[in-house]
């Protein structure tokens, strides 16, 4: 009996050291929890993806919770490879607050072969391939190649083409002009597409001026069908023709 009696107030000990234990881990889960929930995440330099796609893609929805875990799945896990992403750098700021700096691809233009957008550098190097057509990169239409690879030059019929094209995506960007499409003809002459209006820029050695002037028309055309010609703009309004696209 006197056994008995000594062994009941060892297993109480037990008992209360075990519960001690479990009320230090809750106690700390719940800090963590609360003291490190993740309240706001912001990201800077994104142009190709919402914030909201851009986060969705490098953190999982525990992660996107909690300060620590979202910092703890980057440094395990690594960077994640997301297309038309050079690379980005995660900081915490503060106990609830991400701060995430992207560093997107410069993709100045794409092309389209056998259902497939590839885009290309401001050096003709083609970095992406998707089936999907990013908007804010023009497709460009009128280039001539043998063929097209991968992380390979692009190897088209005039190098100053791409010049070209470095400059007036440049501008349009600049501009903020909703650009389709950029073509040449067989005589090297521009034609933008934006929206329901057709655009002749003609062949120059600078597009400032006349992009500049589209970017002062869109407004006052907004919703309309036309055939814009700026090809001799020069600074003049009778340079400037436009007429309705026949249906």
């Amino acid at each position: 009996m006197k056994e008995r009696r000594k062994k009941i107030p060892g297993v109480i000990k037990i008992y209360i050291r075990i519960m001690a234990v479990l009320f230090v881990i809750a106690l700390s889960a719940l800090i963590f929890i609360n003291g490190y929930r993740l309240e706001e995440i912001s990201v800077e330099g994104l142009s190709y993806y919402t914030e909201e796609e851009f986060i969705s893609k490098i953190a999982g929805n525990a992660a996107r919770k909690n300060t620590i875990l979202f910092r703890l799945q980057d440094s395990f896990e690594g960077k994640k490879t997301i297309p038309y992403i050079q690379s980005y750098d995660i900081t915490a700021k503060g106990k609830n607050t991400i701060h995430i700096q992207v560093y997107e691809k410069i993709l100045v233009g794409c092309v389209k072969v056998m259902g497939q957008y590839l885009y290309f550098d401001k050096d003709g190097y083609v970095t992406e391939s998707s089936s999907e057509w990013l908007s804010t990169v023009p497709l460009v239409k009128g280039l001539e190649f043998d063929r097209i690879l991968l992380y390979e030059k692009l190897e088209i019929q005039k190098d100053e083409l791409y010049t070209i094209i470095l400059n007036i995506t440049k501008l349009v960007r600049e501009y903020a002009i909703p650009v389709q499409t950029i073509s040449f003809n067989s005589r090297g002459e521009v034609e933008l597409e934006v929206g329901a209006l057709t655009v002749a820029l003609g062949k120059r050695a600078a597009y400032d001026m006349p992009i500049q002037k589209l970017a002062d028309i869109l407004p006052t055309v907004e919703g309309r069908k036309l055939l814009i010609d700026l090809s001799r703009y020069n600074g003049g309004s009778e340079d400037i023709i436009a007429k309705p696209k026949e249906e």
